[in-house]
């Protein structure tokens, strides 16, 4: 992939976090977390990316302005990361948009192209990344999410449950979703324009709303576990994982 001049990379960053308070400030190695994450999509910006931050919190904006990182102050009713790609997405005239996550500051810069070049090779109208865990307790724990691939390499499902059921209990990998999202800008802002389906209700998972729309979702392999920072416990390994990088 030349070039990113097609993308509009947002961030979504909101500052209520109920394991961890103001999570997207929280410091990691002498910068705020939304910072960091910016900085390792910078790379993407250098190839041409527009990449901004969307968020709903002064104090969230005030911090990317004094690190001279783009922001958007965005309404504060959505009800999700999506939506605020979605009307920030209505201002720049770019054909694909890609929902990074404020709270991944080691999301891997080549999977997100191998994404977003797996999207306009196939013309697809929404992708995300997936993972082979080999870890059982994850397969088992509802705070991970599961999908069932398809031979075109397509979602068939998203679930909180342990699926596929193995029935002869032989668990040997599972797919893990990984919440980075890619569209069409088109597919996005119909998305958000679609209501709530009954599956996104019970499940908690608005992909599942796509599904229930037929939007196929095309989907990556990612050869890197998802680190993601939600508890106090998870930021203080990140910090000392940044350490680690910093001193290779």
């Amino acid at each position: 992939m030349k070039t990113w001049n097609n993308w509009l990379i947002v961030v979504p960053a909101r500052l209520k976090s109920s394991r961890l308070p103001e999570k997207m400030l929280a410091d990691l190695c002498g910068k705020p977390l939304i910072i960091r994450v910016f900085e390792r999509l910078r790379p993407l910006k250098e190839r041409g990316a527009t990449i901004l931050v969307a968020t709903d919190n002064e104090k969230i904006e005030q911090v990317c302005r004094s690190h001279s990182v783009p922001v958007k102050l965005t309404d504060k009713n959505h009800q999700s990361g999506t939506d605020r790609c979605a009307e920030v997405a209505k201002n720049y005239k770019k054909e694909y948009v890609m929902n990074v996550q404020g709270d991944e500051p080691f999301v891997n810069v080549d999977e997100l192209e191998n994404l977003a070049h797996t999207m306009e090779q196939n013309s697809s109208e929404m992708g995300t990344i997936i993972y082979k865990n080999k870890n059982e307790k994850s397969f088992l724990s509802e705070n991970t999410v599961k999908v069932v691939v398809n031979k075109a390499q397509e979602a068939l499902y998203f679930s909180r449950a342990p699926i596929p059921f193995k029935r002869n209990h032989d668990f040997d990998w599972f797919w893990q979703h990984q919440g980075i999202y890619a569209f069409q800008t088109n597919t996005l802002l119909k998305f958000c324009d679609l209501p709530m389906s009954e599956l996104e209700k019970h499940e908690k998972l608005e992909q599942l709303r796509a599904l229930e729309h037929k939007i196929n979702i095309k989907l990556v392999e990612s050869k890197h576990p998802s680190v993601g920072i939600d508890t106090a416990d998870d930021l203080k390994e990140a910090r000392e994982y940044y350490e680690r990088l910093s001193q290779n």
